[in-house]
C-alpha cells in the first residue's frame, strides 16, 4: 500500500476554486494515496478538499480586497500557518490570489521548508516586478497559463511550464445562435452587440454613459442594432437601468451568463480583463475599452510595464483588436470602431482568424504538460504521462 501523501491547496478567489477542483478531481481519479486540504470554496469541498477557510466568498479582489476584509484575511492567514505547521504536508499549492499566497509562500519555504507549487501566475511582467526575489527564493515550481510567462520566469532561472489555460476547454461557442438567442428572449433576425462593462461599481460609473451614447449613435446608423449588456452577479442592475433611461436604441439586460450570452452576439464590446479574454475565446470580433479616474490612470501607467492592455494582444504581442483606453474611450470614437467592424468584413474575418491563432496556443495541445502532471512530479509520482507520451521528469528540468 502506497503512504499517504498530504497536499495543501490554498485558493482564495471563486475562479481558483473552480481551477483547483479540476485538478483534484483528475488526480484523484489516477491516485488513491492523496489527502487534499486547504483553504477554498464550494467546488473545491465538492470533490472531497477539507475545507479550512473559505475566501471565495469574499468577493473583493486585489489589495482592496485584502484591506476591505482584513481582520478575515488575518484570521485566515493565522490560520493557515498553523495548519501548514501542524501538517508538514507533502506539497503546498497555491492557486491565483498573490497578496495572500506570496505572503504565506515566504512562511511556508523560508519557515518550515514545504515544497510549492504556485499555479496562475501573479502578473508580474505587467507590474510589481520585484514580486520574482520572491518566487525565486520560495517557489519550487510555477505553472503558468500564459504562453508568454514560461520564457519570463526561465530567464529569471525559475522552474516553469506552460500547463495550457483553463478557460479555453471552459469556454464554448454555442452551436445553435438562433436556439440561445429564444432562449435569452433576444432577436433572431437583428445584429446583436453585447457590451461588458465590468463586474465593479467604479468601472460601471465609468463605462456606460460612453456605452450608452455610443449604443445611441449607432441606433440612427444602422437600422435592425440590438444590444445586450450581461451583468456581472457583483452588479445590482439598477445601476446599469440608472444610465439607460430615456434611451432610445433596443436593448436587453441579462443577469450572469456572459458566456452564453456574448455567444450569440455577431460583436462585443468589453472592459479590459478576464472578460476580454472569455470573448477572444469565442471569437467574437471586439472592441476592448477601459477608463478610470485621472489619479488612478497616471498612476497605473507608471507601474505597468506592457504594451497592450488586453491580454488577447499581449499573448500575440500585437494589437488584434483595438484598444480604446482612457482618452481614446469616448463615444465618437467607440461609434467609429464598431461601425467598421459592422461593415468591414475582411477587417472582422482576420481578426477572427487571429484569435483561433490565439485559442491554439493557449490549448492543452501546446502545454509542456498538465497542472496534474506538475503536481504529480513535485510529490515523487515521477513517471507521469504527459499529454500522450511518456516522460520521465528530472529534477534539473526548468
Amino acid at each position: 500500500m502506497q503512504p499517504i501523501k498530504k497536499i495543501v491547496i490554498v485558493a482564495g478567489e471563486a475562479s481558483g476554486d473552480h481551477h483547483a477542483a479540476s485538478f483534484v478531481r483528475h488526480l484523484k481519479e489516477k491516485h488513491k494515496n492523496l489527502e487534499f486540504s486547504g483553504i477554498g470554496g464550494v467546488h473545491m469541498k465538492n470533490e472531497g478538499v477539507k475545507i479550512l477557510t473559505d475566501l471565495s466568498s469574499c468577493s473583493s479582489t486585489g489589495l482592496s480586497g485584502i484591506l476591505v476584509n482584513l481582520n478575515v484575511f488575518i484570521k485566515a492567514f493565522k490560520q493557515i500557518k498553523k495548519y501548514l505547521k501542524e501538517t508538514k504536508p507533502d506539497l503546498l499549492v497555491l492557486v491565483d490570489y498573490p497578496e495572500f499566497n506570496l505572503r504565506l509562500a515566504k512562511y511556508a519555504k523560508l519557515k518550515l521548508g514545504i515544497k510549492i507549487v504556485y499555479y496562475i501566475s501573479p502578473q508580474i511582467w505587467a507590474w510589481k516586478a520585484k514580486r520574482i526575489n520572491t518566487i525565486k527564493s520560495c517557489i519550487d515550481h510555477m505553472a503558468v497559463i500564459l504562453p508568454f510567462e514560461k520564457k519570463f520566469y526561465e530567464n529569471a532561472n525559475v522552474k516553469c511550464s506552460f500547463v495550457g489555460n483553463p478557460l479555453v476547454k471552459k469556454i464554448i461557442p454555442c452551436n445553435d445562435v438562433n436556439k440561445t438567442r429564444i432562449a435569452f428572449n433576444l432577436p433572431i433576425e437583428k445584429k446583436i452587440i453585447a457590451m461588458l462593462p465590468g463586474s465593479r461599481k467604479k468601472e460601471i460609473e465609468n463605462h456606460m454613459p460612453i456605452l450608452a451614447k455610443t449604443a445611441e449613435n449607432l441606433s440612427y446608423k444602422f437600422k435592425e442594432l440590438h444590444f445586450v449588456i450581461p451583468v456581472a452577479s457583483t452588479i445590482n442592475p439598477d445601476l446599469i437601468k440608472y444610465y439607460l433611461n430615456n434611451s432610445n436604441f433596443s436593448y436587453t439586460i441579462i443577469v450572469g451568463k456572459a458566456i452564453e450570452v456574448v455567444s450569440c452576439c455577431d460583436f462585443a464590446v468589453v472592459a479590459s480583463g478576464t472578460a476580454s479574454l472569455e470573448c477572444a475565446l469565442l471569437l467574437k470580433p471586439m472592441c476592448i475599452i477601459y477608463k478610470s479616474s485621472v489619479l488612478t490612470y497616471m498612476a497605473a501607467m507608471k507601474l505597468i510595464k506592457v504594451k497592450y492592455l488586453g491580454l488577447c494582444n499581449l499573448l500575440q504581442n500585437e494589437m488584434i483588436v483595438p484598444e480604446l483606453l482612457q482618452y481614446d474611450f469616448n463615444a465618437i470614437e467607440l461609434t467609429k470602431m464598431i461601425s467598421e467592424l459592422l461593415t468591414n468584413k475582411d477587417l472582422t474575418s482576420k481578426m477572427q482568424l487571429r484569435l483561433q491563432q490565439l485559442k491554439k496556443s493557449m490549448s492543452l495541445e501546446q502545454a509542456d504538460r498538465t497542472i496534474s502532471e506538475v503536481i504529480e512530479h513535485e510529490i515523487g509520482l515521477n513517471m507521469i504521462i504527459s499529454l500522450g507520451k511518456v516522460s520521465q521528469l528530472n529534477d534539473s528540468e526548468a
